[in-house]
């Protein structure tokens, strides 16, 4: 029949001398065919929903909210990265947007009833990727972070695209996540920050990491931000996506990419042997990590090693590193032997 499809289910149907039992074996046969086929089409569409969404361009949103504590005279405050906000109608003006259950931000939000919506400018991925990590409690993610108390103590961040300052409306839980409404109360946009952060998510990486590595590949990450430690989290990601065969060609040619686009600023050229180091380094770590599945807040805690600029030195001597051959081309360490490379007489 036009317009319709239909599964058809075979079974082997042994010969039964009781046909109440015949009966009732088949009928269970076809109602967990039945429930099999219902459950593959349900996996197959979240999992076609979900390749789905992770190619729509998403503005990259910091919601914020807080209020003051009179008893403890001290202020809390909490921001999270959101990529879940959308319009939801222009009369009256609501917006909404969807919070993980549980979450601290959930928490704050029901007892303030306030919050603010900042589309971030593509030059404040930091803040971005800030915002996508879970402080504990005690730590305030705002005391690097320029912003003001606006309407209701809410922290409103400085040099956004724009920002709107909403009165919770509603709220619905749906799934694991409470979708929350709000009336906006002010809007503003500013005129001369007119290039918005955006992404899109090609892995199942966390939203903090896209954002960085977007700002890094576009070489529009501020060079400020550019350091040691963002150097571990972009090879963390490459070789946590890629492995080390197909992280270590995006590494390197990012890296050059990303010297060239700030060649004024840039105070030391690549070096082909310290980015092998690091890569190499890097990879043996993530092999040694007790889960597969981790995040980059988590490498480091287990691999504090990392962040410290002495260690090449380890494995290096200064005259070896120093020189034209090492800055050009790998040379392998004269001190140490690296993870999988073994000491080479150096010629």
């Amino acid at each position: 029949m036009a317009g319709r499809s239909y599964q058809i289910f075979r079974f082997n149907i042994p010969a039964f001398t009781d046909n109440q039992v015949f009966v009732r074996k088949l009928s269970q046969r076809v109602k967990d065919a039945v429930n099999t086929a219902v459950g593959s089409k349900s996996n197959e569409v979240e999992t076609v929903y979900k390749s789905i969404m992770k190619i729509v361009p998403q503005p990259v949103v910091v919601v914020t909210t807080g209020y003051y504590d009179e008893d403890r005279k001290v202020w809390k405050k909490r921001g999270m990265t959101c990529t879940s906000f959308t319009n939801v109608s222009f009369q009256p003006p609501i917006v909404s947007m969807c919070l993980k259950i549980p979450s601290q931000m959930n928490d704050l939000l029901s007892r303030t009833q306030h919050f603010a919506v900042h589309v971030l400018a593509n030059h404040q991925a930091s803040f971005g990727m800030t915002f996508a990590q879970h402080p504990p409690h005690e730590v305030c993610p705002f005391e690097s972070i320029p912003h003001i108390e606006g309407k209701q103590g809410v922290p409103v961040i400085l040099g956004s695209c724009a920002v709107l300052q909403c009165k919770a409306h509603s709220m619905h839980t749906v799934g694991d996540h409470n979708v929350w409404y709000g009336f906006i109360e002010e809007a503003e946009m500013s005129y001369t920050v007119k290039n918005p952060l955006l992404y899109y998510t090609r892995s199942f990486r966390s939203v903090g990491d896209e954002i960085f590595l977007q700002a890094f590949e576009d070489a529009t990450l501020p060079f400020e931000d550019w350091t040691h430690k963002s150097h571990l989290r972009m090879a963390w990601n490459y070789i946590h996506e890629l492995g080390l065969d197909g992280a270590e060609p995006r590494i390197k040619s990012g890296i050059k990419k990303y010297n060239q686009q700030n060649k004024d600023k840039v105070q030391q050229e690549y070096h082909e042997t310290v980015t092998m180091f690091y890569i190499l380094m890097v990879s043996d770590a993530i092999n040694k990590m007790p889960q597969k599945e981790h995040a980059f807040e988590d490498f480091l805690h287990h691999n504090g090693h990392l962040l410290d600029r002495s260690l090449m030195f380890q494995y290096y001597s200064q005259d070896r590193i120093f020189t034209e051959e090492a800055k050009h081309s790998f040379v392998p360490p004269d001190k140490k032997e690296l993870p999988g490379l073994p000491i080479l007489s150096y010629r």
